[in-house]
């Protein structure tokens, strides 16, 4: 069952912590603008090759890992419900120089939403324990997964 007041809670707190997260990270667009990722080794395995493949990346917080998908050849579509962090991430990729797409939305309404789909789903550390409702997730990837598609989730 969704609980959109807890929804609303989260995306408020995210507002506020994203500011904090980011507060000490110092350059990150120079860092992307050289090549820099902020994917581990599995990630990068578990993926395979993305070069030209469509990928969307549900709660992708402020867009590092996003970007860094991007580095990898995808065309990257990020979703997430913090205002903050989709405008940061916005403007790091506008200052990185790597294109990027950014959504706020709540990921169960851009799920129910969105009439696109995608070569990968993609959703990583700490984003599952956020959700109300993890079968309406999983339902949703689903629906924006292309056929013969990968899902990707670490937590």
């Amino acid at each position: 069952m969704l609980r959109k007041e807890m929804h609303e809670d989260n995306r408020r707190a995210w507002n506020v912590a994203t500011d904090a997260h980011n507060s000490h990270k110092a350059d990150q667009a120079g860092f992307f603008r050289t090549g820099g990722s902020t994917l581990f080794p599995d990630e990068i395995a578990l993926l395979g090759d993305l070069k030209g493949k469509s990928v969307v990346h549900l709660q992708c917080n402020a867009g590092q890992d996003t970007l860094s998908l991007a580095q990898l050849g995808a065309t990257v579509t990020g979703v997430d419900i913090s205002d903050t962090a989709i405008q940061f991430a916005q403007q790091l990729s506008q200052d990185s120089g790597i294109a990027g797409t950014f959504v706020r939305s709540d990921v169960y309404d851009w799920l129910e939403s969105s009439g696109e789909q995608y070569d990968v789903v993609f959703s990583s550390y700490g984003a599952i324990c956020w959700l109300s409702d993890i079968g309406l997730w999983g339902k949703g990837v689903g629906r924006v997964l292309k056929p013969n598609g990968k899902v990707v989730v670490l937590d």
